[in-house]
């Protein structure tokens, strides 16, 4: 299981005919958040000379406070991971194969179970966290990691019912986040469809995608009569001298 969209009617592509999305309101967000954490980090420096003051203070922050995306904005998510199991699963939970994806879609974080071998593995998906606070990071393992340990446990409940809910709930009070069933990146998503296909023909339908893969359809052949040309693509880094 995973992260998804909180809404069901979403898919992989959007057609529109023009789209310029606003990033303002993410961007004062996260510039009232930097704020804050400065001035955090502006107290915990007059303690410099005594650890004794500074150390106990960052550990008695919360795991999403916001100091964390000033200290640590791009953390480690194996040492997030084996920190979280030790806090809020008791350290029930064994190794596992931990990973950033470049290939998930829509689902911010997965948690899958191979049918032969019986292992687990989570992936997170990089390109959208990567537009993401780290308490979107934060929240998205813990997450998956929820959904491990349904397995671990071998609860028949794998999915998002009372199970899950309880130790969401549980984890949300304990930590202080705001793990939840479904996200609402549906901006970032939408930034990160960047394959621009717009029709020839009369229609002239634009199509966005994640992936670089040619739309178009028998039907939209026989009801227009027009072809998908690529008018937009991602700038590709050039690499050597």
């Amino acid at each position: 299981m995973g992260l998804f969209f909180s809404s069901p009617s979403c898919s992989s592509e959007q057609i529109s005919t023009t789209y310029s999305p606003d990033f303002s309101s993410i961007h004062h967000s996260t510039e009232n958040v930097t704020s804050q954490a400065r001035e955090k980090r502006s107290v915990a420096c007059q303690t410099d000379g005594d650890p004794g003051v500074t150390q106990p203070a960052i550990e008695q922050l919360s795991v999403v406070d916001p100091y964390w995306e000033v200290l640590d904005p791009k953390p480690d998510i194996h040492a997030l991971f084996d920190d979280f199991n030790k806090r809020f699963f008791r350290g029930l939970l064994p190794p596992i194969d931990l990973k950033w994806s470049n290939r998930l879609c829509i689902t911010a974080g997965i948690c899958i179970q191979d049918n032969i071998s019986g292992k687990c593995r989570i992936r997170l998906n990089k390109p959208l966290l990567d537009l993401r606070p780290r308490k979107n990071t934060v929240e998205t393992l813990l997450h998956e990691m929820i959904h491990y340990y349904q397995r671990v446990r071998g609860t028949s409940d794998i999915d998002h019912g009372a199970t899950f809910h309880f130790h969401m709930e549980r984890i949300n009070r304990e930590s202080g986040a705001n793990i939840t069933v479904y996200h609402d990146f549906d901006r970032e998503y939408e930034s990160l469809k960047r394959h621009w296909w717009k029709c020839n023909g009369p229609c002239a339908q634009v199509v966005r995608r994640l992936a670089d893969r040619t739309p178009g359809s028998k039907a939209h052949k026989r009801k227009c009569g027009g072809e998908f040309i690529k008018v937009r693509e991602p700038k590709r880094m050039r690499t050597g001298l």
